[in-house]
């Protein structure tokens, strides 16, 4: 599969689970911060989405992310591998297109060469002596680079998520709610190592707050439509991260928070994709 081919695989996804869910382009872009034009990109296939955005839309369609995340790191592992893997893939692709007598003179050049490989590793067995032919040389190992990060801990505090491409890694690492919409998340960056909190389906006046083991906490407050996430607070491998949402105030009064539970990425960092 060529990269246009990957990419539309992808976008062919997106679009089935947004006609399933009936929303349209504007509905996608109020329910998860990214602007409609991007869907618009996305789902046609235009341009390669974030890895959070097609977790939201999974999410946000009660499906299972799971396999279009599969598809979204196939896709990334291509556009981050290095040129010459890149090209060889396209070389492939592209002679299994070819006409067939292009791939009779391919196949008739591989045979040549494994002839005189052949040749050449029985000559290297008969001058050693050895009954065994030499054992190839292990390939390189090629570490695809983690996503480009605009900051890290500490740095990343009172700083906008996407801004930031915190995003482009987040996982949602812990979950909580509020009877009986209200949708809490705690939402985690390994490449940033930074957490911020999200709440959904929430009504003008609800709050959600992140806090760490280090006292600092970020705040957010929904000023319209139903959703707000707050801004980055750090969250290095051995502390805790966690979020609290509360309804707005009734009759002057503050409502409970409710919590989700903490995250420590040093205890589950070998879960994370």
């Amino acid at each position: 599969m060529d990269r246009a081919g990957s990419v539309r695989d992808l976008a062919g996804e997106l679009l089935a689970l947004k006609k399933a869910s009936g929303a349209s382009f504007a509905q996608l872009s109020e329910k998860t911060h990214y602007a409609k034009s991007s869907w618009e990109r996305w789902v046609n296939g235009k341009q390669f989405p974030p890895r959070d955005a097609v977790e939201s839309l999974a999410r946000l369609c009660g499906t299972d992310p799971a396999p279009l995340l599969s598809l979204w790191d196939e896709e990334e592992a291509r556009r981050t591998a290095p040129e010459g893997e890149a090209d060889a893939a396209d070389e492939e692709a592209g002679g299994a297109a070819a006409p067939r007598s292009r791939r009779t003179l391919w196949l008739s050049l591989v045979l040549a060469v494994l002839l005189v490989a052949g040749a050449g590793t029985w000559a290297v067995v008969a001058l050693s002596g050895s009954d065994e032919p030499t054992a190839p040389k292990p390939k390189p190992v090629v570490k695809v680079a983690g996503p480009a990060t605009g900051c890290t801990l500490t740095g990343c505090e009172g700083k906008d998520p996407k801004k930031m491409n915190c995003g482009a890694d987040a996982v949602t690492v812990r979950t909580g709610s509020i009877p009986k919409d209200l949708v809490i998340e705690l939402r985690y960056s390994r490449a940033c190592k930074a957490a911020w909190g999200r709440i959904s389906y929430a009504e003008v006046g609800a709050t959600v707050v992140v806090n760490n083991s280090d006292g600092a906490a970020q705040a957010d407050v929904v000023h319209y439509d139903r959703d707000v996430y707050t801004p980055l607070i750090a969250a290095p491998d051995d502390g805790s991260v966690f979020v609290c949402a509360a309804l707005p105030k009734k009759n002057g009064k503050d409502s409970v928070p409710t919590c989700t539970g903490r995250f420590i990425p040093s205890q589950e960092k070998a879960q994370q994709p």
